[in-house]
């Protein structure tokens, strides 16, 4: 045991020397890199760190050491957060805050001022956010402006959940091997904050006065949430169904749902505002 310990302690050596190594090399040629030359991918330019997001210093005991720059590092990592969140760059520029327009409808004034409260007071790990109801209001646009601000005001990571796009391969995942549909289902049930958009977009079958759903479909979704809420993830919702609707399909779902959102959820009706002039 003492031999594996020993081992694993040289490996985290070499490793916190090949970094101090390559911090070294960053600062010793950084005065001489070309601006213009040097943009990285982030785009942030700083010229304390060379723009890698790290310093390399030398304490007055002689001892190396590397940190993160504090004046870029956090700045880079919500950069990232947002590259990686599986919402495009377009759609961050097209639906945040600022290009809300509260105006529309009487429920779209709701739905900013619902958003800006729920900001003000998010805690990490708290409620989540849920809009539903009518197509064309707004929902996508206000759930991507507050995912877009837990990254930027809270440095949190948030992720996208296209139902229409995901759920598909999460049903197939279940029908093959136990493995392989339990390591699909934490890579979603682990982040922190999660967009669940469109949830049951054209799964919704109509049924005399029910609405019915895919049972496989179903089970699957509920897999899903019933795992954030016992974990306690944040979870934003946006759906064409309100959370009676879901309730109807599915109590337990329904229950679960109301209970993540609460005191964060709206239901929103009116004209498809893409189709008003």
């Amino acid at each position: 045991m003492a031999i594996i310990s020993q081992a694993l302690t040289e490996k985290q050596r070499e490793r916190i020397r090949a970094k101090i190594d390559r911090a070294r090399a960053m600062a010793d040629t950084r005065e001489r890199v070309v601006p213009e030359f040097a943009t990285p991918p982030d785009g942030i330019q700083c010229p304390h760190c060379g723009n890698t997001g790290w310093t390399y210093e030398v304490t007055d005991d002689g001892y190396e050491s590397v940190r993160a720059c504090p004046y870029c590092y956090e700045r880079r990592q919500v950069v990232r957060r947002l590259q990686h969140s599986g919402i495009s760059p377009r759609d961050y520029a097209r639906f945040n805050l600022i290009t809300f327009d509260p105006g529309k409808t009487p429920d779209s004034a709701k739905m900013l001022a619902m958003a800006e409260k729920y900001l003000a007071e998010h805690t990490f790990c708290g409620p989540g956010f849920g809009v539903f109801g009518s197509s064309g209001m707004g929902k996508t646009h206000i759930c991507i402006a507050v995912c877009q601000e837990l990254t930027r005001r809270y440095r949190e990571p948030h992720h996208y959940f296209s139902y229409r796009s995901i759920m598909p391969g999460l049903v197939k995942a279940s029908k093959s091997f136990k493995d392989d549909y339990e390591a699909e289902m934490q890579k979603w049930v682990r982040y922190p904050n999660l967009y669940i958009d469109d949830m049951f977009k054209f799964s919704g079958k109509q049924a005399g006065d029910r609405i019915v759903i895919d049972q496989d479909e179903l089970r699957v979704f509920f897999d899903l949430i019933n795992a954030r809420y016992l974990s306690h993830k944040t979870t934003l919702f946006s759906s064409e169904y309100t959370v009676k609707d879901i309730a109807a399909i599915d109590g337990a779902l329904g229950s679960r749902i109301y209970d993540m959102v609460k005191p964060y959820g709206l239901a929103v009706s009116g004209p498809n505002q893409r189709l008003v002039g």
